[in-house]
Formats: structure tokens, C-alpha cells, sequence
């Protein structure tokens, strides 16, 4: 799976405000109950779900990326949500620094080889430092989402 397929442009938050990675990580819920990927009522056990895994081990991967993720049985179809920040946020990443550019991943619990299969994909696509450059630098979610797809390409092949 690459990350295009999943993210859609209402699903990026470009520049968000917050004060640490648990403020982070509700932002991008919110906007996946908002618009509609999440039930509002099945909000609550899958922030438990995604604060718990960040607990047990920062998904902050390095260059300034975090994958704040976790499985549930509560969606059906896998769930991406974008943001980037400005000054980055303090998510205890491996290398250290601040995190610019966060995806948030919910994937449906009996897809678990799937899962794994999208963390790497992502974690390999946002190796590369020109597209990380890229998508910060850019203003709209479009802009974005299709800068993303032109970074893949070559991974299909």
C-alpha cells in the first residue's frame, strides 16, 4: 500500500498548532472524526489505542517524521491523516529532533500484514529529505497530496 491511496486532501492539516504530541495526535482524530473515518463514538477507545502505543515506544522515526498508529476493529478501511508544523513538536523521536511532519495511521485490526506493510512504505517514502522539503514547503493539501503521488510513482514501478 502506498500513501496516497489512503490520504485524502481533507485529511491534511497543514502548519498545526500544538503543544506536544499528545495535543498532536488529538488534532488528527478530530479531524478524522470531522470527516467521517472515524464514528465520533469509537473516538474515544481508538485515542486510548493510539496513546498507548506511543507510550509503550516514540513513533517518532526520525528526520522530523512521526507515525503515531495503532490497529482497531473499529474501521473498516485503513485511515490516514497529514499534518505539518511550523516548529515541530517534541515526540521523543530516535535522532532527537523536533517532528515537522506527522501521519497518523488507523488500521483495521485484521489487516495486520497490511499494517506493517504500510509503516514501512511510509517510513521509506519520507526517507527522502527533497520530499520532506517538499511538503513542508507547500500551503495547500492538494498541493501536497499530489507532490506525494509524484514521490511514489517510481516506488510502483
Amino acid at each position: 500500500m502506498i500513501l496516497s491511496e489512503y490520504l485524502k486532501k481533507n485529511n491534511i492539516i497543514i502548519r498545526v498548532r500544538a503543544k506536544d504530541r499528545w495535543e498532536l495526535i488529538e488534532k488528527m482524530l478530530a479531524i478524522a472524526v470531522k470527516n467521517n473515518e472515524i464514528q465520533k463514538e469509537d473516538e474515544e477507545l481508538i485515542r486510548k489505542a493510539l496513546i498507548d502505543r506511543e507510550k509503550s515506544m516514540s513513533t517518532g522515526i526520525g528526520k522530523g517524521v512521526a507515525i503515531p498508529h495503532c490497529t482497531t476493529a473499529k474501521v473498516d478501511d485503513v485511515v490516514i491523516v497529514l499534518a505539518t508544523s511550523v516548529n515541530g513538536i517534541d515526540f521523543d523521536s530516535i535522532d532527537s529532533l523536533p517532528v515537522k511532519i506527522a501521519i497518523l495511521l488507523i488500521v483495521p485490526k485484521n489487516k495486520l500484514t497490511q499494517h506493517i506493510k504500510t509503516l514501512a512504505n511510509i517510513a521509506k517514502i519520507m526517507g527522502n529529505d527533497k520530499l520532506r522539503e517538499d511538503i513542508l514547503s507547500l500551503g495547500s493539501s492538494e498541493k501536497i497530496l499530489k507532490t506525494i503521488k509524484n514521490y511514489e510513482i517510481p516506488a510502483k514501478k
